[in-house]
């Protein structure tokens, strides 16, 4: 104690919390095996996260990081992952979005976001009230099939009196989330490198394709300029819809996250 019963500066410092830092995972389509190799980087320098949230494929990732499992065991059960298993339908025959959740709970049970190791957020938004959701508790199955819901893909999540779709809508990198929930740093993983490419094709495919790009590249401005430390891969190559690449993919996220090392390592430094 300080003179007069006030704390002396040390004693201050002490009492201060140590800030937090956040792992933003953007959303990408099958690019999000890219999300791996940055996190086998992230477990070899020993960075260890306070939080994670997640939109679409960065929400299932997030979801698995959470839950306690390593990347080696995350890159091992990608090997059996067949996209067909998942997207069984095709353009305007959307397909079951449980079939998204199941990926999750077929290798770590039912379980809910209030059980994860770490705390987990992830995005959808509601097509009734046009807004975000972010999921905070409750079923994670859930929530990732919500949160990976591509419209004219998937079919919407029904929860109570919502109609929950693809958090990349409105928030395709959720660093704002980040910093909703305490964030005082942010280390985002950006997977969609086309984002805003558009198209001279007047194709209807080709036309959707485009929009949902140029739609993606405005709802991501705002969750890159939060972020402290951005990883990118160049995955320009590689579908969003296909698994081919993934090993690939997985290596280009490793050395992208391997670039900026020295910069994660000095926001740690500052706690």
């Amino acid at each position: 104690m300080g003179l007069f019963g006030f704390k002396g500066k040390n004693e201050r410092k002490k009492q201060k919390s140590k800030p937090k830092i956040a792992l933003c995972l953007g959303g990408g389509g099958a690019r999000g095996f890219a999300h791996l190799g940055a996190i086998k980087v992230f477990e070899e320098e020993g960075f260890d996260f306070d939080m994670c949230v997640g939109t679409s494929v960065g929400s299932l990732v997030g979801a698995f990081y959470c839950a306690g499992l390593s990347a080696d065991q995350m890159i091992d059960y990608a090997k059996d992952i067949d996209i067909k298993d998942v997207k069984t339908g095709k353009l305007f025959f959307p397909s079951d979005t449980t079939a998204i959740g199941e990926l999750f709970t077929r290798r770590m049970g039912n379980m809910h976001i209030e059980d994860l190791v770490k705390p987990f957020y992830c995005v959808a938004v509601d097509l009734v009230s046009g807004k975000e959701y972010i999921f905070d508790k409750g079923s994670v199955s859930q929530a990732v099939s919500s949160s990976c819901a591509v419209p004219l893909v998937f079919k919407p999540v029904v929860v109570g009196d919502k109609h929950l779709v693809d958090g990349g809508v409105l928030n395709n990198i959720p660093a704002s989330v980040c910093r909703m929930f305490g964030a005082d740093y942010v280390v985002t993983v950006d997977v969609n490198p086309t984002r805003g490419q558009g198209s001279n094709e007047l194709g209807m495919i080709d036309v959707i394709k485009a929009t949902f790009n140029i739609m993606s590249a405005h709802t991501s401005v705002e969750g890159l300029r939060l972020s402290d430390v951005i990883i990118a891969p160049n995955l320009y190559e590689f579908s969003a819809t296909r698994k081919d690449g993934y090993e690939k993919m997985i290596e280009l996220g490793y050395n992208a996250a391997k670039e900026k090392v020295g910069e994660i390592k000095e926001l740690f430094e500052n706690r």
